[in-house]
Parts: C-alpha cells; sequence; structure tokens
C-alpha cells in the first residue's frame, strides 16, 4: 500500500510549537488530494525507535486512488509523551496531527538535544566584536563570489551605539550647566570623536559593518546608484539652534525633517560672561554636518531605518560588488559630498560579505547572517520596543509603500520539508525558532492599521516579498489565509 513512486515527495510537512505550550502540530498536505474524501481508514502511529510517524490510510476506489498511501514524516528532536494519545483527523486540504510534549520546545532541558545550536543561536553583536578581535585581522570579501573588498587587513574593531546620544544624554543629565548639563555636552562630544570613521577600524552594528572608505577598493565606490543633494557643507554650533544648511520642508513621506531644531536652546541660567566657563561646559564646540547627522540619527544602522533615522538631507546610495554585481550596502550621500560618504564611511550589510574568501566556512564570522534573519531581528526588536505589530515596509529611496507586515506570534518554532515512504534512518532534524506573521503586498491590498513605518531598499523588499510568499506555501491554503492576507513566517 505504499504511495507510487513517480509521486511519493509531494506530500509536504510541516511541524509547528509554540513557545511555553506542551504541544506539537502537524500538518500532512498534498495539492492535488482531499483526504476529507480520498483518505479511508487514516491511522497514524509513532516509529520511537525511529523518530518517525507513520500515516497509512485506503484510497478510495471512486477517486482512482485504490492504492491508499503510506507515508513517514520524520518528528523532530523534542520530548513526546509517549503515554498521551496521538490525535489525527482529516481535512479538506490536509491531515492535521497533534501530539503531546513533556516539556515545551523553549525549555531549557529540551534546548540541550539540540545539536545544531549555531543554527539556532541568536545574532549577537558583542560575540561578532569578540569573535574578530580574536581572529586579529581580516578581509572582508563578498560572500557571492568572493572577491576580495578591502584594500588591508582590518586590526581594530568596536561597536557602535544605534541611540541618538544626544538625547539620551540630555534625558540622563539634563540640559542646564547648573545642574548636570555640562556631562550632557561632554558625553555627545565625547561620542562623535570616539566613533568617527577611520582607516583601519571597523564599526559593527546589529547588521552593518561600517568601514572607512579608505579601506575599501575604489572599485566599490564607482558601482553606484544615484547622486548626492548639493548643500553646501556647513557647521553647526552645539547646543544652539542655527544651521547653515537650507532643509525642505516637511512633507507626509513619513520622514524627519530636520531644519526643525532638534537641540534644546541655552538656559538663561547657562549664558556666563567667563570664558573658562564655556570651554568648561563646551558650549562653543563646532561641529560639521555629518557629525549633526549622527548625533540626531540620520546615520544610523540603514538596514532598516525607523521614519524618525530618515533624512531629507541624506540619500543612501546602494552599492553592489564590482565582480558580481550583487548588493553589498550602502552609504549616506549628499550635502555637497559630490556623491561620496557624507562621514567618509560605507556600510556594508553582513548577509552580504564574508571574513572567509571561501564561502561557508567556519573561520566566517558572519556565516549566520541572512537577510532574512536580519530583517526578522530588527522587526521583533522594534516591536518590543515600540509595541509596533503592524508594521509598513517602504522603499528607502522613493518612500512608496512595499509591504505590510503584522506580527502574530514571535515565539513559534517550526519544521517542513517532504515527506517520504522509505523506511529510512532515525531523524536527527530539529525545529527552529520563527516569527508567525500577516502579508500583504501593497500592490494587491489596501494598507491597513500601520503602527510603525521602517524604510529598506527595494531590491531587499522584493527579496523579502518573495520568501514571505514562499513561506506561506508551507501551510495548506485553508490555514495560509487570515483577514484576507497570507498567512507566512520569517526565521529568526
Amino acid at each position: 500500500m505504499e504511495q507510487n513512486p513517480k509521486t511519493e515527495r509531494k506530500w509536504r510537512y510541516t511541524w509547528e510549537a509554540q513557545s511555553h505550550s506542551p504541544n506539537l502540530r502537524l500538518f500532512l498536505f498534498d495539492s492535488e488530494t482531499n483526504p476529507k474524501n480520498h483518505c479511508k481508514s487514516l491511522n497514524v502511529s509513532i516509529l520511537l525507535e525511529k523518530s518517525q510517524l507513520l500515516v497509512t490510510c485506503i484510497g478510495s476506489e471512486a477517486n482512482g486512488s485504490e492504492n491508499g498511501v503510506s507515508l513517514r514524516v520524520p518528528v523532530p528532536r523534542v520530548l513526546l509523551d509517549a503515554e498521551s494519545p496521538v490525535k489525527f483527523r482529516a481535512l479538506d486540504d490536509h491531515i492535521e496531527v497533534r501530539l503531546v510534549l513533556l516539556l515545551p520546545v523553549d525549555h531549557p532541558l529540551v534546548s540541550e538535544l539540540v545539536t545544531d545550536r549555531e543554527k539556532s543561536a541568536p545574532l549577537v553583536m558583542d560575540y561578532d566584536v569578540k569573535a574578530l578581535t580574536l581572529i586579529g585581522g581580516v578581509h572582508l570579501h563578498c560572500r557571492k563570489c568572493s572577491v576580495k573588498l578591502t584594500k588591508r587587513v582590518i586590526f581594530e574593531f568596536s561597536e557602535m551605539p544605534s541611540v541618538n546620544w544626544r538625547e539620551s544624554a540630555d534625558n540622563w543629565f539634563g540640559t542646564c550647566c547648573c545642574s548636570f548639563g555640562g556631562i550632557s555636552e561632554k558625553m555627545v562630544v565625547k561620542y562623535t570623536n570616539s566613533y568617527a570613521c577611520s582607516s583601519g577600524l571597523c564599526l559593527l552594528s546589529a547588521t552593518t559593518v561600517l568601514l572607512s572608505e579608505d579601506d575599501l577598493i575604489e572599485c566599490i565606490l564607482s558601482d553606484k546608484i544615484g547622486m548626492g543633494r548639493g548643500c553646501d557643507l556647513g557647521r553647526v554650533d552645539l547646543g544652539s539652534g542655527t544651521s547653515e544648511v537650507d532643509t525642505e520642508s516637511h512633507e507626509n513621506g513619513g520622514e524627519v525633517d530636520d531644519s526643525r531644531d532638534k537641540a534644546s536652546s541655552v538656559p538663561e541660567c547657562c549664558v556666563h560672561d567667563s570664558f573658562s566657563s564655556s570651554e568648561s561646559f563646551q558650549l562653543d564646540q563646532k561641529l560639521t554636518l555629518d557629525k549633526k547627522f549622527l548625533l540626531d540619527g540620520f546615520l544610523e544602522d540603514v538596514f532598516m531605518a525607523k521614519a524618525s533615522n530618515v533624512s531629507k538631507n541624506v540619500e543612501w546610495i546602494e552599492l553592489a560588488c564590482p565582480e558580481c554585481s550583487s548588493p553589498l550596502g550602502a552609504y549616506p550621500s549628499g550635502c555637497g559630498s559630490k556623491g561620496k560618504p557624507i562621514d567618509g564611511g560605507v556600510r556594508l550589510f553582513k548577509c552580504y560579505v564574508s571574513t572567509s574568501s571561501a564561502n561557508g566556512e567556519s573561520s566566517d564570522v558572519f556565516r549566520k547572517y541572512t537577510l532574512e534573519r536580519m530583517f526578522t531581528n530588527q522587526l521583533v526588536e522594534c516591536a518590543k520596543e515600540e509595541l509596533s505589530f503592524h508594521v509598513l515596509v517602504k522603499d528607502l529611496t522613493t518612500k512608496s509603500p512595499l509591504f505590510q507586515i503584522i506580527i502574530l506570534n514571535p515565539n513559534s518554532w517550526s519544521l517542513t520539508g517532504l515527506c517520504s515512504s522509505r523506511d529510512e534512518v532515525g531523524s536527527t532534524l530539529e525545529l527552529s525558532p520563527i516569527v508567525k506573521v500577516l502579508f500583504s503586498d501593497c500592490k494587491s491590498s489596501l494598507v491597513k492599521k500601520v503602527d510603525e513605518e521602517v524604510y529598506i531598499s527595494k531590491g531587499q523588499g522584493e527579496e523579502l516579498i518573495e520568501l514571505l510568499t514562499n513561506a506561506s506555501k508551507f501551510l495548506p491554503s485553508s490555514c495560509a489565509y487570515l483577514q484576507s492576507s497570507l498567512v507566512s513566517s520569517l526565521h529568526l
């Protein structure tokens, strides 16, 4: 009663589990089969010694499937309750099976069963800094074609904070020099001086590698799209409300109009005639415009920028590999920079570069980074910080909507694949952490409620749309739609 060898691989299985829930759910489906009508005498049993689920049924002669079906589904590494009965039912477009677990999938004891720890390990920036420092010195390569991107070996690595330090310092110490306001100004100056782009220094954020343009081969900056805006590179007084740069008025594009004064005016009690006093609090400190953009958050992580970090005076130029034309990253241009980076720095996305000349080697510090995982981690972080579960993703260049995502469950686990009728060896497959989402393409649907707007490049947006569309096919059609949107998932 085994399945026809010509069609034995067309049945798909998808296991799903939720954190803190002792249940494991299986969706088993075939695009051509109606299990409710075609599968008679359905039976599901667990083969514990082989970590498999055996699914058998007798076909319906009326539908020409009298040979029946015998499928073996690999069971992921979990702690099953062998004494609990297996619950199953045949529906119109899939077979559903429910198993009971002794412990939820995210329990620490279950985590000890994981063999591929690297696959499920979170993306941690602190690990990247330590790993790169231990190596001693690295070249960066294009992940796709392995061409070398750096002129010289990079030896110095540091973490790049992703907060508005001026606002944070003022919140902690206040803006008045009669209290702790002077500390705020000193922190801001120290921050800008410490994290300027310089040759030989690599600054790391959660998703990008920031290098000086002097450390990259020349042809990288020549392969770009667009030109910077032509305004003079002015200077701005730290703590004052004046700038020599003319800015555009705020439009309804979600961008921040940085012509508005972001710095607090100096209180009357802080105006002193003593030169030493003003020098002490550094109120006369001059900052170049690129440093002001840095402090205002306009040069932050561009992989997925929030609306508050998008400025009309900063245009992000996308970079491509000079050898294979695959995307690499971007750099900020405009304001008299003549098409070059405003701050002299280029942001390379970790999912597109490698620290090893051979793709996939264990020595590659960034091997765990993919576009999907980076986007998912940023999306979840945004939801935690802003309580934003309805996110509209826009094109960074045109500001037009690309797609909308609604986070359903950030604590899910999944495993999917194709079934086999062969008696294969025991399963060593493992569940992977995912985020369940509702996804809708803005081309085919209207934008609904929005809690947060974020901006990414168009190429990355199109790739994510394809990923989300394909992931929705891992569920039967009856479970793939909710409120006119696709039910999909993204790997963490």
